[in-house]
């Protein structure tokens, strides 16, 4: 059966020769139509694909610049500072993680032999309980134990946080490889190095991290190559990032991290090979059909950049929606086919010419109706863009902008008809002159593609930082017709590099310039001085310490807020004052012609930081020592002039603190000689420089030695032997009386019970304790493991201890001793009378013996007044059931008067000065020993 729909009169027969050619043309046309417009939909989805993706490359990238900037900006602390305490640690790196909150950890990682070790250890013990150098069970495993002897450590000393990082405090860096060999290229090139990814000690190992290190050289060493630089160091600073903390976290802040892409952070293991550290999403795959037949391959792209030096790769992919992505094709195949066949219909049915052609018209209509609904998908994109889009004429003068987004409304402050016909220059307000808008000017000029860091200004004058990017729209004859520009606000971010500058140059208490920037004020003074001197003051605030004891560290720091303040107003403008550390401050005082105008202005200072202070409930009044070294005559560089006026200030508290001194060259060899002899100091012990002396005490009663005080000597083999005054003072100013104290008392419990063992009597030995000593909260345990060692009976030891140290806490003072006699060690007070104690006090004391002080007893004899005041103690010390020992006694006057009044014990030249172990045997074998009647 017949179409109905045929022609009457034409003849019915297949389709024609021509018809079919028309046909086949069409479809030719229609598939290079097709390709050509899915080329410009695939292109336009790559180049909008690969903003996004640059953004997100771009926000992972800076995050991790950023904590290498905080690595950085520790590192440059560090190497302002010569010792940091862990308090100004805290203070400095506290905020820095506060901030970024992908930051693990700031760390400083100190270099210790394993001669240090045992005092490094114990020293950290004394804050935290149990504390050892500790390393990993093996590679990779979140088990520590304690780290076998090696020749050094690089141990992490400072952690800020502690809270979360509490197993690496202690942790020995340089026994895991993955660790050890970045941080040894850090060392030898001195720029950042980067770990590979590493399993952290956090979280019990299941979180993987990398460690960016830094190295830190010794104080005023500046190493120019590799063997100097590692002969110079002294440890590292370093950062410890969470990985998965830091990507996912900071996508997550710019909301970036969502469904329709998918991310994967690659980075180098301890073998160096690239594995994922950190991944959202699934990345497709050629052979995943589905996702293929769904929405096509999807759009890929891979960056690779640098942490530190370590490689890195970052891939984002996207897949776009199948028939979203492809609709201009599908409509551009729709138009062809219908076109080609209604031009084979056409052929073939010439009766129907008029009607088909006017079916044509129509469908071509609906076809470019849908095209221009393809465009309209690009606008509506450019309006959803979060940053001002532009487009300009090319072709006008001014550049008069005809489209804005509305982002440039949210951005800007202008109404989009406002924007509309004005020149683009508009946005840069006042500052129309900027070198980076010179530069994009010439872009303009020039129809090129161009991006440069501006100043633009908002309606209502408020400054933005943007960087603008210029892309040229081009016609079919290669001129650019329009520009689009896109502005990226990246004021946040240079407020931030501002901040981080800030930090590194100004002190974050009290806002004066640091040490790095001092040094920096100090060079331009001195370049710009013309030959006229330049005043560097040192100020050290004296006893500013018992603030903190006493009231605290957060007053501590208030005061010294409130001492910057005083400052910096009693200065010039032309004046630098910094903080340097602790309560030290530095002046730099220009335009002072010479010692006298220079001391008149350091007064002023003086008399500004010494009215009271209202602080705690408190009213304190502080001084200071000052010390001050002149440009060009004490020193031309910075290190030099900061110097000087240091050992100036030492010298002013040395007198009598509260005064100004200027430097003088006998200063510095006096402080290279104190320099010297704590340097032989720290290696006396460890050289066996040492030795004891013994002094007999003698039993007035029976002539008998019943004890021997233990008095220690130093021989050094090129100094000679060195007087106790001289390093006694300077070891416990430096802390070393702790250990030197624990030898004596090791060392004459030893020798005491080889003479007991020799049969030479139940004799006591006499020990004097210092108040460093005495303050130890291990002193108890000490004294108890040398018992426990030497085999000496604990009624067989005295501690000598003296009135001052009972008088900074009475109460804690007296627990000490409590807990000593309660192990059968005997108490007595050394140098009675000299110093400040109560008489309350000592009637609680659980004291044995007072000894009368030697300047007593020198005044027993022709002195009616001396004399009574040692029959005096005598009487009192036997009324409260305790024992006397006089000290210093010379002659027989002075012998037969302590005889007189009740004295128990003697000991002095009279019987004998102190002398090597082995002359004193000999007195102990003798027995009774007689007076010399005169050893003057």
């Amino acid at each position: 059966m017949r179409s109905a729909s045929a022609s009457p009169g034409v003849p019915r027969r297949g389709l024609s020769l021509a018809a079919m050619g028309t046909c086949l043309l069409g479809l030719v046309l229609t598939s290079l139509l097709c390709g050509v417009v899915r080329k410009v939909e695939v292109d336009r989805a790559q180049a909008e694909f690969h903003q996004r993706a640059v953004v997100r490359v771009a926000a992972v990238t800076r995050a991790f610049a950023e904590a290498t900037d905080a690595a950085r900006a520790v590192n440059l602390f560090f190497r302002a500072s010569s010792n940091v305490t862990r308090a100004e640690f805290d203070a400095f790196a506290q905020p820095l993680v506060a901030r970024h909150g992908y930051l693990q950890a700031l760390v400083w990682q100190r270099f210790v032999s394993q001669g240090e070790r045992a005092a490094f250890e114990a020293e950290r013990r004394a804050f935290w309980p149990g504390f050892e150098i500790r390393e990993r069970v093996r590679t990779g495993a979140p088990a520590l134990v304690r780290a076998g002897v090696r020749w050094r450590y690089l141990v992490d000393d400072y952690v800020a946080p502690i809270v979360g990082n509490e197993p690496t405090f202690g942790y020995d860096a340089w026994s895991n490889a993955p660790q050890r060999v970045p941080t040894q290229r850090a060392i030898d090139t001195g720029e950042p190095a980067a770990s590979p990814i590493i399993d952290l000690l956090q979280g019990g190992g299941a979180r993987q991290g990398v460690l960016i290190a830094l190295p830190v050289y010794r104080s005023g060493a500046r190493p120019l190559d590799t063997p100097a630089r590692r002969a110079a160091v002294v440890g590292a600073t370093g950062v410890v990032i969470d990985v998965a903390l830091l990507v996912g976290g900071t996508l997550e802040s710019v909301r970036l991290l969502d469904d329709d892409f998918a991310l994967s952070l690659r980075g180098p293991d301890a073998l160096g090979n690239l594995v994922t550290a950190y991944q959202h999403g699934r990345l497709a795959t050629p052979e995943d059909w589905r996702e293929r037949l769904l929405h096509g391959l999807g759009l890929r792209h891979a960056e690779a950049f640098e942490i530190a030096g370590s490689a890195w790769q970052v891939v984002v992919e996207e897949r776009p929606a199948a028939l979203g992505s492809h609709m201009a094709e599908l409509v551009a195949m729709a138009l062809g086919l219908i076109l080609s066949f209604a031009a084979a219909a056409l052929v073939q049915q010439r009766v129907a010419r008029t009607r088909r052609i006017e079916a044509l018209v129509e469908e071509r209509t609906a076809a470019l109706e849908r095209a221009t609904g393809s465009l309209r998908l690009y606008e509506r994109a450019m309006e959803a863009s979060a940053n001002p889009i532009l487009l300009v004429d090319a072709e006008q003068p001014g550049y008069p902008i005809e489209y804005a987004n509305p982002a440039c409304e949210r951005t800007f402050g202008y109404a989009l008809h406002e924007l509309a016909g004005q020149p683009l220059k508009l946005l840069a307000g006042p500052d129309a002159d900027q070198p980076a808008l010179q530069e994009l000017r010439r872009a303009l000029h020039q129809q090129r593609e161009e991006h440069a860091l501006v100043t633009v200004h908002t309606r209502d004058g408020v400054e933005l930082i943007g960087d603008v990017y210029v892309a040229p729209v081009r016609r079919a004859d290669g001129r650019a017709g329009h520009f689009v520009v896109t502005v990226y606000d990246v004021t946040t971010a240079k407020r931030y590099e501002a901040e981080l500058e800030r930090h590194a140059h100004y002190d974050t208490l009290t806002g004066l310039a640091n040490r790095a920037l001092l040094s920096d004020r100090i060079e331009r003074a001195t370049a710009n001085a013309g030959g006229a001197p330049v005043w560097t003051v040192l100020l050290d605030f004296d006893h500013f310490k018992l603030i903190n004891d006493t009231l605290g560290r957060r007053a501590g720091d208030e005061a010294l807020r409130m001492l910057a303040t005083r400052i910096k107003g009693a200065l010039r403008p032309a004046d630098t004052a910094a903080r340097v550390g602790g309560d030290d401050f530095v002046l730099v005082l220009v335009g002072v012609a010479d010692e006298r105008q220079a001391a008149a202005r350091i007064q002023q200072v003086r008399e500004a930081v010494s009215e009271p202070i209202h602080l705690a409930g408190q009213r304190l009044v502080l001084s200071c020592s000052a010390g001050v070294a002149a440009f060009p005559a004490d020193g031309l560089d910075a290190d030099t002039l900061v110097k000087h006026a240091e050992i100036a200030m030492y010298r002013a508290k040395a007198i009598g603190r509260n005064g100004v001194q200027f430097y003088a060259p006998h200063m510095n060899a006096e402080a290279f000689d104190r320099l010297a002899l704590e340097s032989a100091l720290r290696h006396a012990l460890q050289d066996d420089q040492f030795e004891l002396h013994f002094q007999p005490q003698v039993d007035l009663a029976s002539g008998s030695v019943v004890g021997n005080e233990a008095l220690i000597r130093w021989r050094h083999p090129l100094l000679g032997t060195v007087r106790p005054d001289r390093f006694i003072a300077l070891a416990e100013e430096t802390g070393l009386i702790v250990p030197i104290g624990a030898w004596v008392l090791r060392t004459a419990c030893r020798q005491n019970r080889r003479w007991q063992r020799a049969g030479l009597g139940p004799l006591r030995i006499a020990v004097n304790l210092s108040a460093r000593q005495f303050a130890e909260p291990d002193l108890v345990d000490t004294v108890a493991q040398v018992l426990a060692e030497t085999g000496l009976p604990p009624a067989s030891l005295e501690i000598e201890l003296t009135e001052s140290m009972m008088v900074a806490d009475a109460d804690a003072a007296i627990h000490t001793m409590q807990c000593l006699k309660r192990m059968g060690v005997k108490l007595s007070i050394d140098d009675f009378g000299t110093g400040y104690s109560s008489l309350q006090y000592l009637k609680r004391l659980p004291v044995d013996v007072l000894k009368i002080d030697r300047t007593f007893v020198q005044d027993i004899v022709g002195n009616p007044d001396g004399a009574a005041m040692v029959d005096a103690i005598i009487s009192l010390a036997h009324s409260l059931r305790m024992g006397v020992i006089a000290e210093g006694v010379e002659t027989i006057e002075q012998l037969d008067y302590l005889r007189g009044c009740g004295c128990d014990e003697v000991q002095g030249y009279v019987y004998s000065r102190p002398q090597p172990a082995a002359q004193v045997e000999a007195l102990l074998r003798a027995g009774r020993v007689e007076p010399v009647a005169s050893t003057a």
